[in-house]
């Protein structure tokens, strides 16, 4: 797959719309040693420890990377002004399967709608120092992402996903968990798992009644019924809510 690098001064002929994939083909797996940028020789020799070492992590609904040029530059000047090593990313809107390689030295990986429709689109960033730990990632569809990446000890399974609205129709709500739990369960089950992104939920904030799930910094009394979802999934899968 080839890898575009950000350019600002020329949008128009910054990226296109990627490579883009039929939902028939598009890939399992894709592995590093592809992704131009990134060098995975450097992290089996000289594995990074994403267990030990402090890492910023985070997620941010973007609101479209597709429109300028700038919008990526923000999100590159944004990484290294928080220092953040690992950023899901929502809504980018790109269309396509690509890799974009920013002007801080960082990879975002998008994987977006088959159909070029400019809506929905999930990405994760890795920062310079990160992105070599990259193993591989799977473009499950315009709503979830899977990364793997290498670290010294054990491994990280990192999803980021983007749920349906609150006002979606029930059926789009438990296609997109249920989409979610196989993904989760094809993860192996020796790494470390991370979910990050935009559930649109609202999470109650009784925590007793859900003391493995929830911690207590919610803001909100009761649920919505994407909150019901995701407590119930985190709960499925043994995650807990940041």
């Amino acid at each position: 797959m080839k890898v575009r690098r950000q350019n600002r001064k020329e949008p128009s002929r910054r990226m296109g719309v990627g490579r883009a994939f039929n939902n028939s083909n598009r890939p399992s797996v894709i592995r590093s040693t592809v992704v131009t940028g990134v060098n995975p020789a450097k992290s089996k020799s000289q594995p990074c420890n994403l267990i030990k070492n402090s890492l910023s992590i985070g997620t941010w609904n973007v609101r479209s990377l597709e429109s300028t040029s700038s919008k990526l530059y923000e999100l590159s000047t944004t990484a290294s002004k928080y220092g953040i090593d690992i950023l899901g990313v929502t809504e980018t809107h790109r269309p396509g399967i690509d890799e974009i390689l920013l002007d801080n030295g960082g990879l975002l990986i998008n994987s977006g709608r088959t159909d070029g429709i400019r809506r929905q689109g999930v990405g994760l960033f890795l920062s310079k120092k990160i992105k070599n730990s990259l193993i591989s990632y799977i473009p499950v569809s315009e709503r979830i992402l899977s990364v793997r990446l290498h670290s010294k000890h054990i491994n990280i399974s990192v999803i980021v996903a983007y749920a349906p609205t609150e006002d979606a129709k029930y059926d789009a709500k438990t296609d997109f968990y249920q989409q979610l739990s196989d993904v989760f369960r094809d993860l192996s089950k020796q790494d470390i798992k991370l979910m990050c992104g935009d559930f649109n939920a609202r999470v109650t904030s009784d925590n007793q009644l859900w003391s493995r799930v929830i911690g207590s910094h919610s803001l909100h009394s009761s649920a919505n019924e994407n909150g019901k979802k995701l407590m119930d999934f985190c709960a499925l899968h043994r995650l807990t809510i940041g």
